[in-house]
């Protein structure tokens, strides 16, 4: 008991200094830079988040997870076209173990993209290390982990080559095709400071880490489509492994999603769906599938309600299927400087074990 009660000391002593924080920032109106070259500007997004396990059937009984993620991305314009752009990241780097409490541990930081950008006016070419267009759930997952799920199938931190174009009017919505050849980032920006996650070798094999420039991203994308902003992602992907002499195999990927804004009365509700198919995953013999249902509805100006639920089926080849997903609730609360908070359940079933999830999402972001 005694330690339960420290440990909760400790999230209220840090919790209470990062919210006035988040808050005399969000008071304060973030500097204006000048339109010329060279020019630098930054997106910024922090969040705090904090989890406890609940129930008698949960994995970590009681356990308490507090960590922050801090995401900086950097923009070097060198003239009207060229730029250098880098998202830093400082998040957890490994997952927390079963049943123990940590407080900020396993914290990281990393460069998760660093590239050479053109930008011309409705086409794209980057060099350097960035995260490929495949899917969305990602990044549109309703409420705090929404987009857990999905993030098992993100691409993230290749090297190499993309390029994209956009077609269309505001009449017909615009259409983005999008192209990328890359493999796994080996160089020193695949270690982390702070907490050593290890740099990544080539005799770790994997998806992607080869020594050739042979795995691919093919995506199209819609958006703004009708006065709702009904958008959708088709993409493709094929990932060369590493480990040749373990017979594996290419990895090809699917996804599939829409989404878009649902006004009922004064709510608005932002909604989305998406499926996702990894055949051979990670070079192995089974497939695996995914299925994302979620939204969030947005009411009384300042409120929001999310609701979502993934479905992760792992298709094993000459044995029974493995069913897990999880679902989530939340609820919270925008203030007019941008600052958020939301609290909510999560419930998830992975290889067979309950697991129940209380938790709370303090965030904000700002432009400089």
């Amino acid at each position: 008991m005694i330690g339960t009660l420290v440990t909760h000391r400790r999230v209220l002593d840090f919790i209470a200094p990062f919210a006035l924080g988040l808050v005399a920032i969000g008071l304060s109106s973030p500097p204006a830079y000048a339109d010329t070259f060279p020019s630098l500007s930054a997106e910024i997004a922090a969040e705090l988040q904090y989890e406890t396990g609940i129930g008698p059937d949960s994995a970590a009984p009681q356990s308490d997870f507090l960590f922050t993620t801090i995401e900086v991305g950097l923009s070097a314009g060198l003239s009207e076209n060229f730029s250098i752009e880098s998202v830093v990241l400082l998040e957890p780097v490994d997952d927390p173990p079963a049943g123990e409490n940590l407080t900020f541990e396993n914290q990281g930081v990393f460069a998760e993209e660093l590239m050479l950008a053109y930008h011309g006016d409705n086409w794209s070419v980057l060099a350097g290390k960035f995260n490929t267009a495949f899917s969305t759930g990602w990044d549109l997952g309703a409420g705090i982990w929404g987009a857990d799920f999905p993030e098992d199938y993100e691409v993230t931190e290749k090297l190499g080559l993309a390029a994209s174009r956009t077609l269309g009017s505001e009449a017909n919505g615009h259409h983005t095709l999008y192209g990328s050849l890359h493999r796994a980032d080996r160089s020193f920006l695949s270690g982390s400071l702070i907490e050593d996650r290890g740099r990544l070798r080539l005799a770790d094999g994997g998806a992607t880490n080869t020594k050739d420039f042979d795995s691919y991203t093919i995506s199209l994308t819609g958006e703004d489509i009708s006065a709702g902003g009904l958008g959708y992602h088709l993409a493709y992907r094929s990932h060369a492994h590493g480990d040749t002499d373990l017979n594996a195999v290419r990895e090809d990927g699917f996804s599939a999603a829409l989404f878009g804004t649902i006004p009922v009365g004064a709510i608005e509700i932002k909604a989305m769906t998406e499926g996702a198919y990894i055949n051979n995953a990670e070079g192995g013999s089974d497939d695996i599938s995914y299925l994302t249902v979620g939204g969030t509805a947005f009411f009384a100006e300042s409120w929001n309600a999310a609701l979502s639920v993934t479905f992760r089926t792992t298709h094993v080849e000459g044995g029974a299927n493995i069913n897990d997903h999880r679902f989530q609730a939340t609820t919270g609360w925008e203030w007019e400087s941008g600052l958020t908070l939301d609290f909510g359940y999560r419930y998830s079933k992975e290889d067979g074990t309950n697991d129940h999830v209380l938790g709370l999402l303090m965030a904000y972001a700002f432009s400089l």
